[in-house]
């Protein structure tokens, strides 16, 4: 497929008009959360770059999204002799088909980019005839670009042990030296480079060739992006790299062979190694708890983020760029040096990463209904954490609120309220009740004034069930009264950093259980719920020749059931395990009977009236049901106590048995049944992960609390 960059956009657009003919199911789908989500598989996020571009399968009813990365890894474990099945759906593919590439959602990934990224500022910038002053907002914005893209690489050069190194570093690295130079000669010489920054800069940010005409920031949006999604692997590696060292190794057994190897107990057993890592000493900042800062743009939100990072001088690399204009284009993070500490118990220190989450136009409403690319929702979504600031310099719009209730309730967050530049109102309310300026007052006249200015402020401010920090952390104050009032006036900095650090312990706490859960899910899929898919099972050969007697196919899907059992090591051993935790499921239901034991859940799936009758007898011989219990009732004990080739070797002795009936019935059977195998190792695969949900909380539970005690 090659690079994928704006060529690829582009190259779709004549597609457009095809799928606008599309029906309107397709069209419903488009319009769903799932579709842009992420890739059904590894559960990673779709991308530009080649590996991470999205493609939907084939099953117009399905409409599952995968990643081409884990397309490829498929075909390459199924070798020649083994078609692609789509892990949900389960169509089994045409030979030399594979899901193909979804070009509308491609298209519109890369227009979203252009707006994320800002290109329209940058392409104003480059086609404009520059004077001396506007040498300065050109200087600003590749001065701005160059420091996202030192943030990139230093925050995955931090994770280097878990990062490959590879030549989108090495180009990311050559980009930014080169974006120096330039900065450089326009702040040394701002006349002398007039004529040739312009031109440089589009070069060095563009992919350049005949076919997309030098799109401009092509090159510097793959690059992020390729950057960004290095970032949060490497970050995962790192808290669970035995969990990721285990689905190596399984991957390889597939990959090698057809014999089973994966186990659950072992995936369990290392992914509670890994959790025990996370309170040891010389590993408790691997898992940092996240706050992310949100809001309109250039409301202050940078600074905020500075402030909490103790920044003194906002000019340097390790801050966040602070601009008049939008000055984050994606997620930029930055390690606080100093732990958080809780003010209720001093030895309660949290590692933290601050998040500067790019702002949102005022002038681009946010549909609550509908997260998707370019909706504010889907940036809070995808930047992933644990609390949320929102800082705003006015009175909170209604959309506003819709963030709020989106981050408490569907994404189980906490959101801090943080009205900012409250210096300015606070220096118009001294003038208007004392008369006089704020540097030409008393100090008597400050105390005075000051108690009921600052009451005054925050019941203008006011927000019902939200307490409202007010802040006025501005690095370069609008007039010498304002720099005045910031020496002696903090607000509520201080007691926004205490109910931070009273947060941060437990929302570390939240954070490893939901990486833990991506890290077990990951593990199902790739491992468990695709190895299967990968490997074809002999028992629907087995369930074509036992058609010919009436529900003869239901002995070969009881043994496959069992076998499932036994491949993935859901043995006594694995259950007296489960039972010890006393686990409790308080949502969702179990699909299959084989935990049912282990846990106590509060829903059942409720079980068909109809059952399951054999696909080659049909409404005919519904009235002989009884007859098909009696037979796998008597065969099943016998046929569970040997394995292999015996198993096969007794489902296809039941052929002997009865009538006979059609090849195409029994063809039929053994396609059905084949479904009927892959369908159970995703119900059992999906109640494995609906168990392991309580059991990581618990198994965090004990580390948690045994840490405190030593504390």
């Amino acid at each position: 497929m090659g690079n994928f960059s704006a060529k690829n956009s582009r190259q779709v657009n004549n597609e457009t008009e095809h799928s606008s003919m599309m029906s309107n199911k397709r069209k419903v789908n488009l319009n769903t959360k799932h579709i842009y989500d992420s890739c059904t598989m590894c559960l990673g996020p779709f991308g530009i770059q080649e590996e991470r571009v999205p493609r939907i399968c084939m099953n117009i009813k399905c409409g599952r999204l995968y990643c081409t990365h884990c397309v490829n890894s498929v075909q390459i474990l199924n070798g020649n002799n083994k078609r692609f099945r789509c892990m949900y759906c389960l169509l089994e593919y045409p030979r030399d088909k594979i899901p193909r590439e979804h070009q509308l959602l491609i298209q519109q990934l890369w227009n979203n980019m252009a707006i994320k990224y800002g290109i329209r500022y940058t392409r104003h910038l480059l086609s404009k005839n520059l004077t001396e002053n506007n040498m300065i907002d050109l200087w600003c914005d590749i001065e701005c670009r160059r420091r996202h893209l030192v943030n990139l690489i230093s925050t995955l050069e931090h994770f280097s042990r878990w990062a490959q190194a590879h030549q989108v570093m090495t180009d990311a690295h050559i980009m930014a030296e080169k974006l120096l130079d330039i900065v450089t000669r326009i702040k040394e010489d701002p006349i002398g480079s007039m004529n040739t920054c312009q031109n440089e800069y589009k070069q060095i940010i563009s992919i350049s060739d005949h076919d997309n005409n030098n799109d401009i920031g092509s090159l510097y949006i793959r690059l992020c992006e390729h950057l960004l999604v290095d970032i949060s692997d490497a970050e995962f590696y790192r808290a669970f790299s035995n969990t990721h060292a285990k689905m190596i190794e399984w991957n390889c057994a597939l990959a090698s062979h057809d014999q089973f190897q994966p186990q659950i107990l072992d995936l369990i057993l290392t992914i509670e190694k890994d959790l025990d890592d996370q309170w040891s000493t010389h590993h408790h900042d691997i898992v940092r708890a996240k706050i992310g800062i949100i809001g309109y743009t250039c409301v202050g939100k940078s600074t905020i983020l500075n402030r909490l990072l103790g920044v003194e001088d906002v000019t340097t690399d390790e801050s966040s760029p602070v601009r008049s204009i939008k000055s984050t284009y994606y997620q930029l993070q930055f390690d606080r040096k100093e732990p958080l500490i809780s003010p209720d118990n001093r030895l309660k220190k949290t590692a933290v990463t601050l998040v500067d989450i790019q702002g949102h136009d005022k002038d681009i409403a946010t549909v609550d209904s509908q997260v998707e690319p370019g909706n504010y929702l889907d940036e809070i979504r995808k930047a992933d954490c644990d609390i949320y600031i929102l800082v705003f310099d006015e009175k909170l719009r209604y959309e506003q609120y819709g963030w709020i209730t989106y981050i408490e309730q569907t994404l189980k967050r906490h959101c801090i309220l943080v009205r900012s530049k409250v210096d300015i109102d606070f220096l118009a309310k001294f003038r208007e009740r004392s008369g006089i300026y704020f540097g030409k007052s008393t100090p008597i006249q400050r105390n005075q004034f000051i108690p009921t200015i600052i009451e005054q402020l925050r019941f203008d401010n006011e927000v019902e069930s939200h307490q409202v920090y007010l802040t006025a952390a501005d690095y370069m104050p609008s007039s010498s009264d304002a720099e005045l009032l910031l020496k002696d006036q903090s607000f509520d900095i201080k007691i926004l950093f205490d109910e931070l650090s009273r947060l941060a312990f437990d929302a570390r706490n939240h954070r490893i259980h939901a990486l833990a859960m991506r890290a077990l899910a990951r593990v199902i899929n790739i491992c468990f719920r695709r190895g299967y898919v990968l490997n074809v099972f002999n028992y629907k050969i087995g369930a074509g020749f036992a058609a010919v007697v009436p529900f003869g196919d239901q002995l070969p899907r009881y043994l496959a059931r069992d076998h499932i059992r036994q491949a993935f090591g859901l043995t006594k051993n694995f259950r007296q395990y489960l039972t010890q935790f006393h686990l409790t499921i308080d949502e969702g239901c179990l699909q299959t009977s084989t935990l049912e034991n282990c846990v106590t859940a509060t829903m059942m799936k409720s079980k068909s009236s109809k059952g399951s009758l054999g696909a080659a007898v049909g409404g005919a011989f519904i009235a002989s049901a009884p007859f098909s219990d009696d037979i796998i009732r008597a065969a099943a004990p016998a046929a569970v106590a040997i394995t292999g080739g015996a198993r096969i070797a007794l489902t296809a002795s039941t052929a002997v048995v009865g009538v006979v009936i059609s090849g195409i019935v029994c063809a039929w059977s053994a396609v059905d049944s084949g479904k009927h195998i892959f369908g159970y190792v995703n119900r059992v695969c999906d109640d494995f992960i609906l168990v392991s949900n309580p059991l990581i909380a618990t198994i965090i539970d004990i580390n948690s609390r045994r840490y405190e005690q030593t504390l």
